[in-house]
């Protein structure tokens, strides 16, 4: 049995694999994407849709699912969740049509939904107030840590195998993180339980102006972040001159950068007690690490890339700081999904918007300008949260 003093730990640990689990298979398609556009004969601006589906569902489920969350034990619901998970990789690696992957993704982004917004709640439950920038700076490096697994396994099996492979490696590690959730999750010391909240009170969270600021930060981080993660590989192929493997080991490196950064910076502003600065300051470092990129050859692009890591590691804990601040525990699922609500957006509008600039401009450089312009707005838009 683990100790009191650990569990926290062990749940945060679970929370964060059970995110790994889903952001793996939503990482999966990048580095096949050049193979999938073959397979399927489809157009870059098409292609990008088997990333964005998978944000549609929780478009519409992101402000229910926090509703649910506030109102029921995340327990259940959460395995259930990595259980759609598994379904929908299942379905994508036995996909023979365009179609059905895509159906396989649409599954696969229910169940991520209701991941995205309820794995994050667990963690107020169990770390105080000053130890909660620190929990949430480790959590923050789940999709980083997804994206190093995920790129060079996707690009070795595609190669030993063939495309459908990575899909079923998939399957197994959301299977595995289901089985772990539900043996290690429950409601921590500082849960308020789960009454139904009144209407009211749910209004007032759903119009506090700094939950939603904090959003729109969280839109453009988004839409640069993914559109990188998603076409840098192809990218690099296209304009770098390098081959299929070193395109996503050097895609994966941004990853690499983040990962480590992520809970330091979580730290920092728990030890500073400011937000803002790094917010502002990630925004317009990922913009000009993007441009510089774009130049750039050899071990200066790996340079530029690794920059862009370390800056973009300075939102996501900030973004859930800043939005776990303005509210109360028992609305920290409201919070949430409004945040994952953002998030999608910035998914569903990213791969697509870049395959579109990449059909338009025929440019690397044309094309990382165009993103960057969304890190650049949400520094604008971090001035103005009134946090310090």
């Amino acid at each position: 049995m683990l100790q009191a003093s650990n569990y926290p730990w062990a749940v945060l640990f679970t929370a964060f694999f059970a995110f790994v689990a889903f952001a793996f298979v939503f990482q999966l398609v990048p580095p096949l994407l050049k193979t999938m556009e073959s397979d399927f004969t489809l157009d870059e601006a098409q292609a990008g849709w088997l990333m964005s589906a998978v944000m549609i569902p929780g478009i519409f489920l992101a402000l229910p699912a926090g509703l649910i969350v506030n109102k029921y034990e995340f327990r259940l619901i959460g395995f259930l969740s990595l259980v759609s998970v598994a379904v929908g990789s299942s379905i994508t690696a036995l996909a023979s049509t365009f179609a059905v992957a895509l159906i396989g993704r649409l599954v696969l982004g229910a169940g991520g939904a209701f991941i995205i917004v309820g794995t994050p709640t667990l963690i107020p439950q169990w770390f105080s107030r000053k130890d909660l920038g620190k929990a949430m700076g480790i959590y923050g490096t789940n999709m980083p840590v997804a994206a190093i697994a995920a790129f060079p396994a996707a690009t070795i099996l595609a190669q030993s195998y063939d495309w459908h492979s990575p899909f079923y490696v998939g399957t197994v590690v959301a299977v595995l993180a289901a089985a772990i959730f539900i043996l290690v999750v429950k409601e921590g010391p500082f849960s308020k339980g789960h009454k139904p909240v009144p209407r009211g009170v749910i209004q007032q969270a759903v119009k506090e102006i700094e939950v939603w600021k904090a959003g729109l930060v969280w839109i453009c981080f988004n839409v640069v972040s993914i559109a990188f993660l998603s076409w840098a590989p192809t990218l690099f192929q296209d304009f770098k001159a390098l081959d299929t493997l070193s395109s996503s080991i050097l895609a994966s490196v941004l990853m690499y950068a983040a990962v480590g950064f992520v809970p330091i910076f979580g730290w920092a502003s728990d030890r500073s007690g400011r937000r803002k600065p790094f917010l502002v300051c990630g925004g317009i470092l990922m913009a000009l690490s993007l441009v510089a990129s774009a130049f750039a050859f050899d071990y200066v692009l790996v340079l530029g890339v690794i920059v862009l890591g370390v800056s973009a590691a300075m939102t996501p804990p900030m973004v859930m700081i800043v939005t776990a601040e303005n509210l109360p525990l028992n609305l920290a699922g409201t919070g949430f999904s409004i945040l994952t609500l953002c998030q999608n957006l910035g998914i569903v509008l990213s791969a697509p918007l870049t395959g579109y600039l990449i059909q338009l401009t025929r440019s690397l450089v044309f094309t990382f300008f165009g993103v960057s312009l969304f890190a650049f707005a949400g520094a604008f838009i971090a001035l103005t949260l009134r946090t310090r």
